[in-house]
């Protein structure tokens, strides 16, 4: 075996790990559910033309790296939507400043469209990925390639849809070569998300994916000890920064759900992984009052 395959064989074992992984219910074969989502075999779609290998960073460490660049305060962001009163509008002024920060002109300026998010303002579920792909970044809307189709079904095996729950990415913009977020770049674009998570002040926060869990979490912890369990957002460990706020306008206190990410479930779609994710969103359902559908 030579040299380049080794590394690209180390490179997509380093991948799987950052990402986590993706979804979805698995149980009596002939269950109806599982019958209803139709989903490709993987095995059988197209192969993903191979990429230049791009090491990927370690996961980022919260509590002792400080961003090359400072990022916006949570607080400064307020001030550009405290005076509204409807969630929508003030969805709205947020994503207009992130338009005029743009803080991905920092790390990437190779993008077709900025993804800031999609849904109910007054959701009570909230989606978190990683960051936008190709066919995000070509309509500006977040989880619409074969990941999103994936999502959108897991949503509404839930009982759930697009319309009634809301989707972000901690990044707004596709990052080049689809690399994993760095943890400056995470924490240049986390202001923004904090803000979208105060205004539409959800019950519940799935995040798909380590990054994403990582970030909201404040954690490194990998994936398999982080499912499966609530965890308190903001954590409670409030010497991280873009958790503390100010006291008159606090981060709201949301239960939160890390799980795999569509897109590793479609890389390894195998039945174990396909009940795991199920298992996380059946606690996600009973939390939020859903039945079975």
């Amino acid at each position: 075996m030579s040299d380049d395959v080794h590394i690209l064989l180390a490179q997509h074992a380093k991948t799987t790990e950052l990402f986590g992984v993706d979804f979805l219910p698995l149980g009596d074969p002939s269950s109806t559910l599982i019958g209803s989502l139709n989903i490709d075999d993987p095995a059988q779609s197209k192969s993903k033309p191979k990429r230049e290998a791009v090491a990927s960073p370690p996961p980022p460490d919260f509590q002792t790296h400080e961003p090359q660049i400072q990022p916006v305060t949570c607080r400064e962001l307020q001030s550009c939507y405290e005076h509204l009163d409807d969630p929508q509008a003030k969805l709205d002024a947020l994503r207009a400043r992130y338009e005029l920060d743009a803080p991905h002109q920092h790390f990437n300026a190779k993008f077709t469209n900025i993804v800031f998010g999609e849904g109910s303002s007054t959701a009570e579920l909230v989606f978190v990925g990683e960051a936008p792909g190709e066919q995000e970044d070509l309509t500006g809307r977040p989880f619409v390639g074969r990941a999103g189709e994936l999502l959108e079904k897991m949503i509404g095996a839930m009982g759930l849809s697009r319309q009634t729950v809301y989707i972000a990415n901690v990044l707004k913009t596709r990052p080049p070569n689809n690399a994993t977020p760095t943890h400056q770049e995470s924490l240049l674009c986390a202001p923004y998300l904090m803000e979208q998570i105060r205004i539409i002040a959800p019950k519940v926060i799935v995040t798909l994916g380590l990054p994403a869990s990582h970030l909201l979490l404040g954690s490194r912890s990998p994936m398999r000890s982080l499912r499966g369990h609530w965890h308190a957002f903001p954590p409670t460990d409030t010497s991280i920064a873009m958790f503390s706020g100010d006291e008159g306008n606090p981060l709201p206190k949301v239960e939160l759900m890390p799980t795999y990410h569509p897109a590793y479930l479609l890389r390894s779609y195998t039945p174990e992984n396909r009940r795991k994710v199920w298992a996380d969103l059946t606690m996600v359902m009973e939390k939020l009052g859903l039945g079975p559908q």
